[in-house]
């Protein structure tokens, strides 16, 4: 009978884990794909919840680009993926606007970008920007599905697109979490 329980809590662990993921994702950026700068640099986290009916949120908090030098800052956000009927940028952000525009990302390879303000209205270190998305469906983008394009840098091109190919190690954790949690009240029903 203990086997049992054990076996129909986890299912209704993991239906909770990957329900919740197809609700919501984090993304760190920090991966090169392309361009110049460090192979490998944590430089900013995109959070993206559903919120039905294909209306998304946005949330990009920009952690550091000191490392690519006093100029830099992130342009755009290429997506492989269904453009949006519309875009709203939520007030109080780094930039004033975030808008669409076909194509782009290394190569051309990305159905549309998210351009991240323009002219002098620019996404710098420890600015963050959120904007709701309408029309693009139901389901998240996965990993290499979102490069951040990081301008005006010191390094030679002055540009580069990175990318967040992993996991974030939090969704990994919580269902570790969840695992011993159902372990341990297994155990406590066992010895009772």
């Amino acid at each position: 009978m203990t086997l049992r329980k054990l076996v129909i809590s986890m299912i209704a662990t993991s239906a909770l884990v990957f329900g919740s993921a197809v609700q919501a994702a984090t993304y760190s950026f920090g991966t090169l794909l392309s361009g110049g700068g460090p192979s490998s640099v944590r430089l900013a986290d995109l959070d993206i919840n559903n919120l039905g009916s294909g209306h998304w949120s946005f949330s990009l908090y920009n952690i550091d680009l000191s490392v690519f030098g006093p100029g830099a800052f992130i342009g755009s956000m290429a997506v492989d993926g269904a453009t949006p009927s519309s875009v709203t940028t939520v007030a109080g952000g780094g930039v004033n606007s975030v808008g669409t525009n076909p194509g782009g990302g290394p190569g051309g390879s990305f159905d549309f970008r998210y351009v991240l303000g323009g002219g002098s209205d620019k996404l710098k270190t420890a600015e963050t920007i959120s904007w709701d998305a309408f029309g693009i469906g139901s389901l998240l983008p996965i990993n290499g599905d979102l490069a951040l394009h990081v301008q005006g840098t010191s390094f030679s091109p002055n540009s580069a697109w990175y990318v967040s190919p992993v996991p974030e190690p939090e969704t990994y954790a919580m269902m570790l979490i969840g695992l011993c949690l159902i372990g341990f009240s297994i155990r406590k029903q066992k010895v009772r």
